[in-house]
């Protein structure tokens, strides 16, 4: 980090004098340097009314901006003004402290602003007077104080739009009357070749009175805190001490965990609950030491340093053991005025009494269900929440390794640190607990749009189409959710529901958006615990994702049982193609793949998903497959009752050699008694036809005269495509027979090249239902070009690769 104390003229004072005396002068040797504090008081100038380290607030047009000033000079194309380099809170910049080719100071790329020191207002002077005030009327209240659990933020929305410009001041006429007013500090200029103010795109922004101020990798951040005031009235923490919470540095003692000494401060104006929920938190990479407790090495922020926050997965140590969880609260458990305020890094200080909640993967005799000395932060099951300062906790070692040492195949792969979420796009994606149900129809209109759905990265479209598809409007897989660990589970089997669960379905269907980052979490942990490798990073089919999470991971019972005496979650669609079909649907190919198989269905499938008869990502038998919205499976049900095709009464025979002669599909070869002896023992060709005499369920043998012989359908809800190696999906939006469509693709857009992020887009599909009529089907044979048909038709009609069908019998198991 530059310093001005240290800093050397290229030119002496007195040549710096001459150059710089005026602003308006001009000469042709003129050198257009920047001037740095050091040299400019050397002759008796009087110093700025800033410091360097001074904790400063800039009034933009959307609020305050927090930062700290880190250079402080004059330069070259303003004039006499005094100038601070400010490393901001927020990315308002647009470099990293180089102006020109002088690096005047440091900070992480876009944190960096050059300002007008009559543009800036101290923090204290901001905020002090308010804080102390509360203070001083706070003080005298009992000491004795408690933990409260953070209120959930009011959010509304921000949009930056103020722009500062680079290298110029363009503020030319900028006086000194109008830069004492308050009311004109919008109007100063940062500037430099790389040091400005970006626009940019709505973000998520909780609105307050305050602001407190906390640090992220060397630069501060503002924490924001719940605009409530109605909370318990204690004395603030007259301790400089950090809280008690087991044996430090040593064996640490569950008991403490349990009684810990617990210190919270609530005043009457804000500043009384420190909230960390669903916000990240930088902490120094921690040092493990041979008994498995970690420990902070006092040092500057690094590229290691980890970021955590509410979902995040981390190992402790407890009583010299490692143990993992999550991160299911954050939380802060002093009111120290000096802490909140001054306590902003100074190079070597860290911002250490953040509080974490964990539930533990693994049951610890003596720990509770979320409570603390009587107080609810969390919920999960008995002795598996404990709670620890969150300097003490360091990513879980079983899946988060150092890009040095996942090096496969001359590559790199991912690891946690490139996934930090600010590489994904400035949309919060919190970690949602509880049970949700999935959307309905009336949320489609919330769900279209920009940034809807699950955000795709590094050929993730397989997995995202697949699971918004399988969860988005469904409630076919959500077993999958809930049933309890067995003996013969993997290890890591919770571990895995958790996050399919709370960072990825309960998230899409309460916020209609899953970030990457919570993907990858899911990506890292199936390419770690499963046979299949290049989860992370490549291609894959669905199908075999599918298999790999229900069949190998979640041990989920197969959905097809068949005559044969195997089982299975998918029904390849095997068949020779059939000349005569031009457009064929998915009722039609069921029905010949059957046939050809000779194998039928012994139950009804909650789900059937059904394979596309194509060979590969390219090869399609069919240019063309119309998925057809309701598929009867009566026909290949055993030992179920199905209907003779020439009188309509219980047919007990059944003759393959007949497809197509008296019907269509597989209604065609069933026959009763009579009906068969009429077509069949008088036929020339016929008599020769193999027969099978079907097995009719006693009950229904008994009942046939009085009731109907039922039809057993399954509805279509979703369909898988594939163009180009890209995947996406079609999915149904309600349970009716009439409910919409929506399309949704996890990469329809993208922001930035290389080191940018996809956007995911939903959009409806009002059309599905005419192209599905006669009048739709017609068109499709009539024009056979895709170039004619619109670009949601043809890729539901041309790219079909899965088909999800499900039954009403599975709403009830």
């Amino acid at each position: 980090m530059p310093s001005n104390n240290g800093y050397q003229p290229l030119i002496n004072s007195h040549q710096a004098s001459s150059s710089y005396s005026s602003s308006s002068s001009s000469s042709s040797h003129r050198i257009y340097r920047p001037r740095f504090l050091d040299e400019i008081c050397s002759d008796g100038t009087a110093a700025p009314s800033l410091k360097l380290g001074d904790k400063v607030v800039w009034i933009s047009d959307d609020g305050p901006e927090y930062g700290v000033v880190k250079w402080l000079g004059k330069l070259p194309d303003v004039g006499n003004e005094w100038m601070a380099g400010v490393d901001f809170v927020n990315p308002i910049g647009s470099g990293t402290g180089l102006y020109h080719e002088y690096q005047l100071f440091q900070t992480r790329m876009n944190h960096a602003s050059l300002v007008p020191i009559a543009g800036l207002i101290r923090a204290n002077d901001y905020i002090g007077n308010h804080i102390n005030n509360n203070t001083s009327s706070s003080s005298s209240k009992n000491n004795d104080t408690i933990l409260m659990p953070p209120l959930k933020p009011k959010r509304t929305k921000k949009t930056e739009t103020s722009k500062f410009y680079t290298n110029e001041f363009y503020h030319n006429n900028l006086n000194k009357d109008s830069m004492n007013n308050n009311d004109n500090l919008e109007k100063h200029s940062k500037f430099s070749d790389n040091i400005g103010h970006h626009s940019s795109s709505t973000i998520d922004y909780i609105s307050t009175d305050l602001a407190e101020l906390n640090f992220t990798n060397n630069v501060i951040q503002p924490k924001i805190l719940s605009s409530d005031a109605d909370f318990d009235k204690s004395s603030p923490s007259k301790s400089n001490e950090y809280p008690t919470f087991g044996l430090h540095n040593s064996s640490r003692s569950i008991t403490n965990s349990c009684n810990r000494t617990e210190e919270f401060v609530n005043n009457k104006n804000n500043f009384d609950k420190m909230e960390c929920d669903q916000r990240k938190i930088n902490v120094p990479s921690p040092k493990k030491i041979n008994n498995g407790i970690t420990i902070e090495e006092n040092q500057e922020s690094s590229e290691d340093d980890e970021l955590f926050e509410i979902g995040s997965v981390v190992e402790v140590g407890i009583n010299s053991a490692s143990y993992h969880g999550v991160i299911r609260w954050l939380g802060f458990l002093k009111n120290d005025i000096d802490y909140r305020i001054d306590s902003i890094r100074k190079s070597n200080k860290r911002f250490k009494d953040v509080v974490a909640g964990i539930e533990l993967e693994d049951e610890i005799a003596g720990l509770t269900d979320g409570t603390l000395n009587g107080r609810r932060y969390f919920d999960c099951s008995i002795n598996k929440a404990y709670f620890v300062p969150l300097n003490e906790c360091s990513k879980d070692s079983r899946f988060y390794h150092s890009s040095a040492a996942c090096v496969e195949n001359g590559s790199s792969l991912l690891n946690e640190k490139q996934y930090d979420s600010s590489h994904f796009g400035s949309i919060d994606c919190p970690t949602v607990l509880g049970d949700i149900t999935p959307l309905t129809t009336a949320d489609l209109h919330r769900l279209c749009g920009k940034n809807r759905g699950i955000q795709g990265h590094h050929n993730s479209c397989y997995l995202d189409a697949t699971l918004f598809a399988m969860f988005s409007f469904s409630s076919i897989f959500d077993s999958l959710l809930y049933r309890p660990k067995r003996s013969n589970d993997i290890q890591e089997y919770n571990e895995v529901q958790r996050i399919l669960k709370e960072e990825i379905v309960n998230p899409l269907r309460s916020n209609l958006y899953v970030r990457a980052d919570r993907v990858m979490h899911l990506r890292q942990l199936l390419e770690k615990i499963s046979s299949v490798r290049g989860l992370t990073s490549e291609e894959k089919d669905p199908e075999e994702f599918i298999n790999l999470l229900l069949n190998e991971i979640l041990k989920t019972d197969p959905f097809l049982k068949l005559s044969s005496g195997l089982e299975s979650l998918f029904y390849q669609l095997f068949l020779e193609k059939d000349e005569n079909l031009q457009l064929p649907n998915v009722q039609q190919l069921f029905d010949q793949s059957f046939l050809a198989s000779d194998i039928k269905l012994r139950e009804v499938p909650s789900c059937l998903m059904i394979q596309m008869p194509r060979f590969g990502r390219d090869f399609k038998m069919y240019p063309k497959i119309v998925p057809s919205l309701n598929l009867d499976i009566t026909n290949v049900l055993d030992n179920s009752p199905r209907q003779c095709i020439i009188c309509g009464e219980l047919a007990q025979f059944e003759c393959k050699d007949c497809f197509g002669k008296f019907g269509d599909g597989l209604d065609s070869i069933a026959f009763c008694m009579i009906c068969m002896e009429k077509t069949h023992s008088t036929h020339k060709k016929r008599i020769k036809h193999k027969t099978i005499r079907l097995n009719v369920p006693m009950e229904f043998t008994m009942l046939q005269n009085h009731t109907n012989i039922p039809r057993v359908t399954m509805e279509l809800f979703a369909v898988l495509c594939i163009e180009t190696s890209h995947y996406v999906s079609f999915v149904k939006c309600g349970t009716e027979p009439d409910s919409p469509w929506c399309f949704f693709d996890s990469m329809a857009d993208r922001k930035g090249e290389q080191n940018g992020y996809n956007i995911p887009e939903v959009v409806e599909f009002p059309d599905l239902k005419w192209w599905m009529n006669e009048d739709g089907q017609n068109f499709l044979q009539k024009n056979r070009d895709d170039k004619l048909i619109p670009e949601l038709a043809k890729r539901f009609f041309s790219d079909a690769y899965i088909c999800f069908y499900s039954s009403e019998a599975s709403h009830y198991r």
